[in-house]
């Protein structure tokens, strides 16, 4: 009879499995081949503790950490509970490096002995060594697992397939090539792509995610993937997914991918997929403004809510004083937490004098003169066909490309990630992409804007925008949208005494008349203003404005992408509240 070398030990034994194309079954497997090894080394536990892991990752730190299998285990390592350790082979117990660096510096500290079934054994002379080799192994076979399995996916990508499951408004359907699945397709609902075009349509008008969710309950829209109800955090996610245009978009974060860029930080690869489309680039583009609120939830009463910025810190003017002021909250903060470069007082302005600076503003930009100019433009263009629209296209896409080679640039020359830089370099890749779209279907089809929206245009009187907007019947929320595409830029610069403030405003005549005739803008030029508001030491406040300068013909910055350029006033204070 072969002798006990062991006796009266308390084993622990760890198993894992990391996905689903790996049966559950390997879990028992796993079990019963490290027994049956200890058995043979004549170890015979008095008592095992078992740990599983069922389809959990052990590379990725996020999902190593999150095991609560192994997190159990080591919980009664650290209580003493058993002496040896059995894995079916190392790479089980994980494959992060600080994770199998802690395993081994434990391994050090404690009396347990590690066995695993492919003879790995701490206490054989030089195990260190076979663990630290086994550890770098296992780390490697997740890297080139991984690398493999994206490269994969890219492949399929490519190949027009899609990755994931379908997004509301679309099914899927298997592909056969020999009786084996090659990949899989998706088609439109035309069903569900009127509603994807309906919450398309609400969201550009300013309504908030919680209020389109309540619309689709209301209205039993049911959910994707089974999900009882529709949230607002859904909304916005379907809102932004740039399927809804006709692309996928792949972060690549493969380090060894060739799509990154010079910096080694992750780029975003484009696969078109034009079948697929629901809504077009501009209506896409108007749902994700982020000044259709302040938060993107659609909040606030303000109609001045996310439009208006600080000339000195640039961020977003915040409600305050029960809704009847505006503030920097930003320039507070910093004030308060001693920045130097922060105001010594907070720059605040009235809503009543921003009514008085917003009804003076429409009245400018709005007279005959201006109105005759943006008649002659739309004329022009009429008059210009498919070949004068193709050259105005270029010009914008040189643009472009040169904004999004500068915001490249300054991303390069930062030690650390900027989201706000990545961000800008996000939508103006959007913008680009899309330009470029329509002029491939000029070059193919050579196809004239529409003169039918051309002829609405010139037909409509801008002046009849200004009743439209002031006399309180639009809700908060629409004339909040609204503001947002008509004022590309509005800038609270500052004060020069206490009772005078001045703003920087670019107006887009072009909008104007495109929304009043609900049709596409054609002109993508703005009128800029330079207003000082002047308001009376004496209450009632008696307000005048004056305009300081006013330039016509600056390119408009493409929606939710404006660059704020602003001018810096340190020695701001409250003004005009």
């Amino acid at each position: 009879m072969r002798e006990k070398l062991e006796s009266a030990l308390i084993v622990a034994v760890y198993a894992r499995y990391s996905d689903d194309s790996q049966s559950p079954m390997s879990i028992q497997d796993q079990i019963r081949r490290v027994l049956e090894h200890a058995r043979r080394l004549g170890i015979e536990p008095v008592k095992v503790l078992k740990f599983t892991d069922e389809d959990m990752s052990g590379y990725k730190k996020r999902d190593a950490y999150a095991r609560p299998g192994f997190n159990g285990l080591l919980e009664s390592w650290d209580a003493g509970a058993f002496d040896v350790l059995l894995v079916d082979e190392f790479s089980r117990l994980g494959r992060n490096p600080r994770q199998l660096l802690e395993i081994v510096e434990r391994l050090d500290d404690t009396r347990v002995r590690l066995i695993c079934a492919d003879g790995l054994d701490s206490a054989a002379p030089g195990s260190r060594l076979a663990i630290n080799f086994k550890g770098i192994i296992a780390q490697e076979e997740s890297r080139s697992t991984s690398h493999r399995v994206k490269r994969g996916m890219v492949g399929q990508l490519t190949r027009g397939f899609m990755m994931s499951p379908p997004s509301f408004g679309y099914r899927a359907e298997r592909q056969f090539e020999g009786g084996r699945a090659i990949g899989t397709h998706w088609h439109v609902i035309e069903e569900e792509a009127k509603v994807v075009r309906r919450l398309y349509e609400m969201r550009s008008k300013g309504m908030a995610f919680d209020k389109i969710a309540r619309w689709l309950n209301d209205s039993d829209v049911e959910t994707p993937r089974d999900g009882r109800i529709w949230r607002a955090a859904g909304v916005q996610r379907l809102l932004s997914n740039p399927i809804y245009r006709g692309e996928v978009v792949w972060k690549t974060d493969d380090v060894q991918s060739s799509a990154h860029s010079e910096n080694g930080r992750p780029v975003m690869q484009v696969f078109e997929r034009p079948h697929l489309r629901i809504v077009s680039d501009e209506l896409w583009a108007s749902a994700q403004s982020e000044k259709i609120s302040r938060s993107g939830y659609g909040g606030g009463r303000s109609q001045y809510s996310g439009l208006i910025h600080c000339g000195h810190c640039e961020n977003i003017l915040s409600s305050t004083s029960k809704g009847r002021a505006f503030s920097c909250g930003s320039c507070g903060a910093n004030r308060l937490a001693g920045d130097p470069l922060a105001p010594t007082s907070v720059p605040t302005v009235s809503v009543a004098g921003l009514n008085e600076v917003l009804s003076f503003a429409l009245e400018r930009v709005l007279n005959d003169e201006r109105i005759g100019q943006v008649h002659e433009r739309l004329r022009e263009k009429l008059s210009q066909g498919p070949e004068g629209e193709l050259a105005e296209l270029r010009k914008k896409h040189d643009r472009l490309e040169k904004a999004g080679q500068h915001l490249i640039r300054l991303i390069c020359r930062r030690d650390q990630p900027d989201p706000l830089l990545e961000e800008e370099y996000a939508k103006t890749s959007t913008e680009l992409r899309s330009i470029e779209r329509q002029i491939k279907v000029l070059q193919t089809t050579q196809a004239s804007m529409s003169k039918r929206d051309l002829a609405a245009q010139l037909g409509v009187n801008p002046k009849s925008l200004i009743k439209k907007l002031l006399d309180g019947q639009l809700p908060a929320e629409r004339l909040r949208a609204v503001l947002s595409q008509l004022f590309p830029k509005f800038i609270f610069l500052g004060r020069e005494s206490r009772y005078i403030a001045r703003f920087e405003i670019h107006f887009a005549p072009g909008v104007a008349v495109a929304w009043l005739t609900e049709t596409k803008p054609v002109i993508d030029e703005c009128v800029v203003l330079r207003i000082k508001l002047i308001g009376s030491a004496r209450r009632p406040v008696r307000w005048e404005v004056v305009e300081e300068v006013a330039e016509v013909g600056t390119p408009m910055c493409p929606p939710g992408n404006c660059h704020v350029a602003c001018v810096p006033d340190a020695t701001a204070e409250t003004v005009l509240s």
